[in-house]
Parts: C-alpha cells; structure tokens; sequence
C-alpha cells in the first residue's frame, strides 16, 4: 500500500470517531474495536479481516445467542451477520472448486485455515469506491469471486455494537 492509500484508508476509518465508542464498550468488545483500528491503520488487511471473522462468530455467540456454548458455530457466524444487517450476503451462493460453499466457510474458514478466502478468485481489500462493497463489506461478481473490504465491514461490526449496547445485550458468558 502506497502513502496515498494508506491516508484513504485511515480518512475512512475514522479512528478519532470510534476509539471514544470503544472505550464505551465492556471489555472484552472494546478490546475487540481497538485490536481491529490498529490492524486497520497500519494496513494489515488480512489480519484485520481475519479479527472481523473471528469477531463476528463469537459476537453472534454472546450477543445472539446468550454465550450458549451448544450452539454451531455457522449458526452464530450467520445471526451475527443477520444482526449486521447482512442478509443479502447470507444468500449470495459462493462457488470454491465447482462445490457449493456458506459464506462462513468461504471467509473464516478460507482466513483461518488457508490464508485465503475459499473461493476460485478471492481478496481482501481495505476499501472500496464500488457502492456494493460499501454498503455491505463484500463484493460479489461471480459464485466463484468474493472480496472482503474490511473499512465498510468493520463500519457495519461497529454499527451492530452500537446497537447491542443500546438493547443491553453486550454481556458475556464464559465457561
């Protein structure tokens, strides 16, 4: 990432407007949203994104559904993207190697164990000027090409904390 980029990339994150909303935050979702602003600023996309998944399937554990440990993993990953407002993402049907693929799968499954998303042609992008990518942190041409732009997604994370914390739901239930 060039100089130009990275003054983009830190323009859209905003960090001076979200690090006093983090410090709002219980711990451990504080952590969480100061954790992804300092990948984010330095230019770390992967990493970033693999926090944002990671984040996202616990976060539909403890918020969603109440710390319940039973529940499966891509049931949670999926409320918490429902609770994101990322319906439309959750029926995108997602192609890797001919066979059909969940977007957990595709995106946490492909950061974690792959390095790469599992999909035929996949990326990870801290910004976009495309609406789609914008509106939903995911861009989609093809079943088989998937992008994850990690500014708009953490934007949307942001936005489902700030709404958790207003219902009363960020507890956390540990074994």
């Amino acid at each position: 990432m060039n100089k130009k980029n990275m003054q983009d990339i830190k323009r859209q994150l905003n960090a001076r407007a979200v690090r006093p909303f983090a410090r709002s935050l219980p711990w451990p979702y504080s952590g969480m949203i100061n954790d992804l602003i300092s990948a984010i600023q330095t230019g770390s996309n992967f990493l970033a994104a693999l926090g944002l998944t990671a984040y996202t399937e616990v976060c539909g554990r403890q918020i969603i559904h109440n710390g319940d440990e039973n529940k499966n993993y891509e049931i949670c990953y999926n409320s918490f993207l429902e609770y994101m407002g990322l319906q439309e993402v959750l029926k995108w049907k997602i192609t890797y190697k001919g066979k059909r693929k969940s977007i957990k799968n595709a995106i946490r499954n492909g950061l974690v164990h792959e390095y790469f998303l599992k999909v035929d042609s996949g990326a990870v992008a801290m910004i976009s000027t495309i609406s789609e990518a914008n509106r939903l942190g995911f861009l989609q041409k093809k079943d088989s090409e998937l992008i994850m732009v990690v500014v708009p997604y953490f934007r949307l994370f942001c936005e489902a904390l700030r709404k958790a914390k207003k219902e009363n739901r960020l507890k956390w239930s540990s074994k």
